[in-house]
């Protein structure tokens, strides 16, 4: 259901108020989008995740029951943390940013190369 034109007046308002008594706290707000957040609960599942296999290798040197307990658990928080945001931004969203992210050209170019590679072995 769309505002009003009164509505509208009074959220403009509200909107003016905000920037003229914190315009630092306006400006990163209105910077920060829901792709941004869920972006950054990716990076911390993933690092989640990291953590919990690095705890894992410890778990190999001590042999503690709980430490693997743990890096397993911790993995699992990670894992599914990460996926959740990822089915959150949803699959097209994922496909733009993969075409924006700094390494795709490189992943490109590779994926090129072990084609070619793959064809001059079958050839």
């Amino acid at each position: 259901m769309p505002l009003s034109d009164r509505e509208q007046q009074i959220l403009q308002e509200i909107e003016d108020q905000l920037y003229e008594q914190d315009p630092e706290f306006a400006r990163g707000v209105s910077s920060t989008t829901l792709q941004v957040h869920l972006l950054r609960n990716v990076r911390r599942g993933i690092a989640a995740f990291v953590a919990g296999f690095a705890v894992l290798v410890v778990f190999f040197v001590k042999t503690e029951l709980f430490i693997g307990i743990g890096a397993f658990l911790l993995m699992l928080a990670g894992a599914v943390y990460t996926y959740d945001n990822l089915r959150k931004i949803g699959s097209e969203q994922l496909r733009a940013l993969r075409e924006q992210a700094p390494l795709s050209d490189f992943v490109t170019r590779f994926r090129g190369r072990m084609r070619d590679l793959g064809n001059r072995d079958g050839s």
